[in-house]
């Protein structure tokens, strides 16, 4: 039975899952306006990439490859991350006494990266892959740890974030690259087509002009003041 993808995916998403399906890359950031469907597009990006992580391992004879979640705390990795697969595939982990938990065959390790106290999560393992949630929110140190981790063989990091300020480090060194293997996509509120247009219309009408505007519906990277 075939699926029609266009039901599950507006057409932005579909345009940047299928980038991500069909090419290598390394590091691949999903930023702009909220509500727009980022979350959506990563949060099924983490389960295609741990499937592909176990096959890699089979290939490797890994038993028990590993991969990183990270957010700036257990709370909001679990209200954008774990919950929506909860409500959409009904995934329930069970966690081992470190809070980590195994997925399509992958050891999940999460990593808080709200401050500098999240790096010794981060330390000591080797990764294959990582998915950050809201990471303009992220300690650069403890991002850029993450990065590290990320050695086996053919691992890649996904992230997403609200935007923040242009001088920010995230849009500094991991937006507007686009080099083949450091690759980023930006999304505007209308990308998101399964929100209904008069709800589309009224956050609009509701956001100021100017910077807010830019920022909240146009998804631009602008200074706070």
């Amino acid at each position: 039975m075939t699926v029609d993808l266009s039901s599950l995916y507006t057409p932005k998403q579909l345009a940047v899952l299928k980038y991500i399906w069909t090419y290598d890359w390394f590091i691949c950031g999903l930023h702009g306006a909220k509500r727009a469907g980022k979350t959506v597009v990563n949060n099924d990006t983490f389960i295609s990439e741990l499937k592909r992580v176990r096959k890699i391992a089979d290939e490797l004879g890994i038993d028990e490859p590993m991969y990183i979640l990270a957010g700036t705390s257990s709370t909001s990795i679990q209200n954008n991350v774990l919950q929506e697969l909860y409500n959409k595939y009904g995934f329930e982990p069970k966690y081992d006494k470190h809070g980590s938990f195994t997925f399509c065959g992958v050891k999940v390790v999460q990593v808080y990266t709200g401050s500098i106290s999240g790096l010794k999560r981060a330390r000591g393992f080797t990764s294959f892959g990582a998915y950050v949630n809201e990471a303009s929110l992220a300690n650069e140190v403890v991002f850029k740890e993450i990065i590290s981790r990320c050695s086996g063989e053919g691992a890649r990091i996904v992230w997403d974030s609200n935007p923040d300020n242009p001088n920010h480090w995230l849009n500094r060194d991991y937006i507007g690259k686009n080099d083949g293997k450091i690759i980023d996509f930006s999304f505007q509120l209308d990308d998101n087509t399964f929100l209904s247009e008069r709800y589309r219309e009224s956050i609009k009408a509701a956001t100021p002009q100017g910077k807010f505007y830019d920022r909240d519906i146009l998804g631009k990277h602008l200074p706070r003041c």
